[in-house]
Order: C-alpha cells, then sequence, then structure tokens
C-alpha cells in the first residue's frame, strides 16, 4: 500500500544513520526512479510500505560502511558517471592524476595505441579515450577478472565506444599479439592501476574498502605489493623487441612504494617521473622505454 510522505520527512531519516542529506538524496531518486530535478520539485512522495522499509534498510548498510555507490550503481571520476556494482573497484580522485599525465602525453604523440590494464570499470579509458581520442588508433582494456569486464562493457556501451577500445581477458598483457603487422611502428601509452597492496596491510586501509570490494583488485603479494608491476615491466622488455617506437607506462602506487618502485626502475636504467596526487601523495610514474 502506497502512501504520501513529505519529502523532508524522508530526508530527516538520514539523522538517525548519520548520514548526509544530499546522499539521502541519491538513495531516495534511486529507489524511487526520480531525477535531481524532478526531486526538488517534489513536496510530498508516494511510497509503499515495503519501499520504506527498504530505504531505511539501505541507510542502514550505508551508516555500516556498505559503499554509496553500489547502491546507487553509480561512481563520478574525471567528470564522468560510471555504472559500478560489488564486481569492480571503486574509481577513486586518487587516481586522476594518472590521466592527467597520460592526456598530456598523448596530446603530443599521434597514431598510438593505447592500453589500459586491469581496466575494472574501464574509468580510465573513458577519460583518457573521451579527452584525446584523435590521437588514439586503437585502444585495449584488459582484466583477469570475467567480472569486471561485464561491468566495462556496460560502460563502453554507455559511451559508444565499442569500435574505439576492445575488450580482452588478459593477464596483463598476454593476449595482446604485438607482432601483429601496422603495430611495430607505433608509439604505445599503457595505463596500469594493477593490485599494489601487500597482503597483510590491513591497517593502512579503509574497513569498508576491505570488507565490501573485490579483494583481487586489492591485494596481490606479500613483500613489497609492487611484484605485479615488475611482472608488467618485464612483459614490455618482451614486447619492445618487436621493433616498437616508443612504449610509455603509467602506474599508480601505493603510499608507501615509491622508494620500491624507483629501486627497481633505475635497476633496469629507465627513464620515469613520479607525479603526486590532489593530495600531495606520490601516486603515479611514467616510466619511458
Amino acid at each position: 500500500m502506497k502512501h504520501k510522505i513529505k519529502k523532508q520527512e524522508l530526508l530527516s531519516l538520514g539523522k538517525k544513520y548519520w548520514i548526509q542529506l544530499r546522499d539521502v538524496e541519491k538513495i531516495i531518486c534511486k529507489k524511487n526512479q526520480l531525477t535531481k530535478e524532478e526531486f526538488f520539485l517534489l513536496d510530498e512522495i508516494d511510497i509503499s510500505d515495503n519501499s520504506l522499509h527498504e530505504l531505511k534498510a539501505l541507510l542502514r548498510k550505508v551508516s555500516f560502511g556498505y559503499p554509496l555507490e553500489y547502491i546507487l550503481e553509480s561512481a563520478e571520476f574525471y567528470g564522468l558517471d560510471f555504472y559500478v556494482d560489488k564486481r569492480c573497484l571503486i574509481p577513486r580522485d586518487d587516481t586522476e592524476i594518472m590521466v592527467d599525465e597520460a592526456i598530456k602525453t598523448l596530446e603530443k604523440l599521434t597514431h598510438s595505441i593505447y592500453i589500459d590494464v586491469w581496466t575494472w570499470s574501464w574509468a580510465i579509458s573513458v577519460a583518457i579515450v573521451d579527452n584525446i581520442s584523435k590521437n588514439i588508433a586503437k585502444g585495449f582494456a584488459v582484466d583477469i577478472s570475467t567480472k569486471a569486464l561485464e561491468i566495462a562493457k556496460i560502460n563502453i556501451k554507455k559511451y559508444s565506444l565499442e569500435n574505439k577500445i576492445e575488450l580482452l581477458k588478459s593477464d596483463l598483457l598476454n593476449k595482446i599479439n604485438f607482432s601483429t603487422e601496422g603495430f611495430s611502428p607505433l608509439n604505445y601509452i599503457i595505463t596500469a592501476n594493477l593490485p599494489y597492496i601487500k597482503d597483510e596491510d590491513y591497517w593502512n586501509m579503509d574497513k569498508e574498502v576491505i570488507l565490501h570490494e573485490p579483494a583481487v583488485a586489492l591485494y596481490w603479494w606479500k613483500k613489497t605489493g609492487f611484484e605485479l608491476y615488475e611482472k608488467l615491466i618485464t612483459q614490455i622488455f618482451e614486447i619492445k623487441k618487436n621493433n616498437i617506437k616508443k612504449i610509455i607506462l603509467f602506474i599508480e602506487i601505493w603510499f608507501d612504494q615509491k622508494e620500491v618502485a624507483i629501486a627497481f626502475l633505475e635497476k633496469y636504467n629507465l627513464d620515469y617521473r613520479v607525479f603526486r596526487d590532489s593530495w600531495w601523495v606520490d601516486r603515479c610514474i611514467k616510466v619511458m622505454f
């Protein structure tokens, strides 16, 4: 049975769960299929007993740390909106510095191949291609997770980029044929936001992330967390033998990995630059091959 409930009465439910007003509004709009503009114009909302019960249950989940993005099935990244759910990592502002630097590099290059490794929601790929598509001859988004690729397909379709980016299930770069005719003379730009958190490093993470986001997107190795990047860089050394003109890799690192990363890169005489995110944390490294 439906009842007319004052909008302000529904919004006030958030106080009980210590949830910000704007987040309560987003949940109400999502559950009632209302736009922000439609919600603003309403004074009362028709809502059933079951829907009211569901709304309270969702507010309770958020108050206990369940990601709001998973409830809304939406996350903003680089000014764009992406479909997300519990199958993929939630894109964060920390990663936007990598997008910034990749775009700056692509602006100076033409006819490049762009590859996003461990793509998850495809947020990095979309943000880059949306801003600099004219300089990208072909793009690939690869992931080892079938579930993550399902999310990526949704976002590819949402932004009508099916003909620009090819999705591949791959262990890093294994499934990309770099010896194909026409690939070798091109520049390659690669972005990678790999799992870089040490298995035991739980105390440096938010409890909500540990409990709710996919572990395969977060943890990989026990010693430094940089081991998967070492594997990727080793693959790139092999790829470079295919007479490829230039390969530039952008990676995101954990807050305590700068020294580990630099030691590995200098061991192989690689040129690199380190960039800080908006919080002045060393977050992104550009590596030139």
